[in-house]
């Protein structure tokens, strides 16, 4: 009888953490893990001879999740500084454009510059990246900003004017607010807030080398054999650049 072929060191299982920002990630009607992230993820996996655990959480529990388990990745996340150190990064996936919104009908909320968006309350949703970003430049939780769980409740916060502005990836927040039955055009960007890449991160460890080497290899030929652009233009809103 021969032997059984030896597995990679990446095969076997790996935990994919997924936050409810449609059109990257999101969860069907019937509870099916759906987006463009999602697609990129399937087969970045299937390539590396991996099956993944999908669980959905809020962004804070994602990140912590995945600063305390070693074999978990998530697969959309802005590439901060003071990320940097902590993750391989994967990608990039996406371009992540970054605003301050107020509504249309409060032309008195003026953000010529980002100091002046400390004259209001901004709602952000809790260890995103617009959070960071403005903590950075010295807004304060509780002051300035005003935490939010997901997308959803920071939009509602915002069509409620329970807060004058909310911080927001630019794409997200169209396609959440066509999801949760409000109206994008009554929403308007004042201040742009950063522009960057998303990525897919997994944990900066030792026991994670071998599996990140792994699925870097296999995100290159994503890329050079045109899967990722194709995979992207099912998305409209997604763009690469």
């Amino acid at each position: 009888m021969g032997l059984a072929p030896k597995r990679t060191q990446a095969a076997g299982t790996l935990t994919v953490l997924l936050e409810q920002v449609p059109p990257f990630s999101y969860a069907d009607s019937e509870g099916r893990a759906q987006g463009y992230a999602v697609d990129l993820m399937h087969e970045l996996l299937r390539r590396s001879d991996l099956t993944p655990q999908i669980e959905f959480n809020s962004w804070a529990g994602i990140y912590q999740r995945a600063l305390t388990q070693p074999r978990s990745l998530v697969v959309s996340m802005a590439r901060l500084p003071e990320r940097e150190a902590l993750f391989h990064w994967i990608g990039p996936t996406a371009a992540r454009r970054a605003y301050l919104y107020r509504l249309k009908s409060r032309p008195d909320i003026q953000v010529p510059q980002l100091e002046a968006a400390k004259a209001y309350r901004t709602a952000v949703v809790r260890e995103d990246a617009a959070e960071r970003e403005l903590l950075a430049q010295g807004f304060e939780i509780g002051k300035q900003l005003d935490r939010s769980p997901d997308h959803a409740a920071m939009l509602r916060k915002l069509f409620m004017q329970r807060n004058e502005l909310i911080a927001a990836n630019s794409t997200v927040a169209q396609v959440m607010a066509e999801r949760t039955g409000y109206d994008f055009n009554q929403i308007e960007p004042v201040f742009k807030l950063s522009e960057q890449s998303l990525y897919m991160g997994l944990r900066r460890l030792e026991a994670n080398q071998g599996l990140a080497k792994q699925l870097l290899k296999h995100w290159d030929l994503m890329r050079r054999d045109g899967t990722v652009a194709a995979i992207a233009a099912r998305y409209p809103q997604v763009t690469l650049d």
